[in-house]
């Protein structure tokens, strides 16, 4: 029997359904949204350790931890133990969050070649004094981020390293740092963590739908599951995962249509960063993914290329509504799988 979740998840039932942390995408209105529409944890985009000591007003801003009772953990990157301590404090004392997460699953080349992120799957040990630093500097649980490997798997025998520095929790992404998003998450991998380990075992990678959330739960044996890309431009996965897999229906989901999805995450993100340009340069990707499966999504899409104001959202808006109606869709009902609207 191995060990249960943090204390921060005593309420919750298995599997924990989480928000994968991604760049540029799971800011604090997108990881808002996921919440409201049946998500139970979420991870922060990444922020560096060593950043933190020297522009921490402005990083822990950035990360937004505003989200009440949730269970929402940090999750920072680099190399040196004494950064990620420090960083640990400041976090402690700044911000309400309920864990630290190590990232050691980032595949992007300017994160691992300055040895971050997935870099340090190659690198086991310092991965262990990394966790045991951040142990050691506040009670917040810690838990990891990684890939099932750099170029082969090994994220078994790295897992175990983990768990003895005193990581609570692991996820793993069934890919390996050379793979990046490409081919098949390797289900194996991540069977053969859970294996390994007393600590919870989150998976994470391809989990896009019903299906595939229950194919990653039988093959692995994980405590949890974690949704990325898949909750891109579909928030509701969310809802449909709490629905099927624990039984739990999303009190108010039917008022979360898409325009009123859309509507809120524009006025959440304007509540964070402001009514102004930049707020909603970031905006318009989300809206391109909340266009999918809508006929006429190539015009929405460049229309959502030029958004620069909640105005141009809801003009935005307008015409997707037209389009729905005009293929015969109910726009009034929620959308629990816009791929196959």
């Amino acid at each position: 029997m191995g060990r249960p979740f943090p204390s921060w998840a005593a309420a919750l039932s298995q599997p924990l359904i989480f928000v994968a942390p991604m760049d540029g995408v799971t800011d604090w209105a997108f990881r808002e949204i996921c919440y409201r529409l049946g998500a139970e944890a979420a991870v922060s985009e990444f922020a560096p350790a060593a950043g933190l000591s020297v522009a921490a007003h402005k990083l822990l801003r950035t990360i937004g931890a505003r989200h009440g009772d949730k269970p929402f953990l940090v999750q920072l990157y680099g190399k040196y133990a004494a950064d990620f301590a420090r960083a640990a404090r400041l976090i402690y004392n700044a911000l309400p969050c309920a864990g630290i997460d190590v990232n050691m699953g980032c595949p992007a080349d300017q994160v691992v070649s300055h040895s971050h992120g997935s870099a340090l799957m190659r690198e086991p040990e310092l991965g262990g004094e990394i966790v045991s630093a951040l142990c050691a500097a506040t009670p917040l649980p810690v838990s990891v981020k990684m890939r099932a490997g750099w170029d082969s798997v090994n994220a078994p025998e790295v897992a175990q390293v983990l768990e003895a520095a005193g990581a609570s929790m692991l996820t793993i992404h069934g890919r390996t740092r050379m793979q990046r998003f490409t081919g098949l998450a390797s289900l194996e991998a991540i069977a053969a963590t859970c294996r390994a380990v007393s600590v919870p075992v989150v998976g994470n990678g391809d989990i896009r739908d019903l299906e595939s959330a229950r194919h990653m739960l039988q093959e692995t044996g994980v405590a949890g599951i974690m949704v990325g890309r898949g909750a891109e431009g579909n928030p509701w996965i969310f809802s449909e995962l709490r629905r099927q897999l624990k039984g739990e229906p999303v009190p108010g989901l039917e008022r979360w249509t898409l325009s009123n999805v859309v509507r809120e995450h524009v006025r959440l993100a304007v509540e964070d960063r402001g009514d102004e340009r930049h707020t909603f340069l970031p905006i318009r990707k989300h809206l391109i993914w909340y266009a999918r499966g809508i006929p006429g999504k190539d015009a929405l899409r460049v229309k959502a290329q030029q958004v620069s104001s909640a105005a141009d959202v809801e003009a935005w808006l307008a015409d997707v509504e037209a389009a729905m109606q005009a293929a015969g869709w109910d726009a009034a009902r929620p959308r629990l799988d816009p791929m196959a609207a």
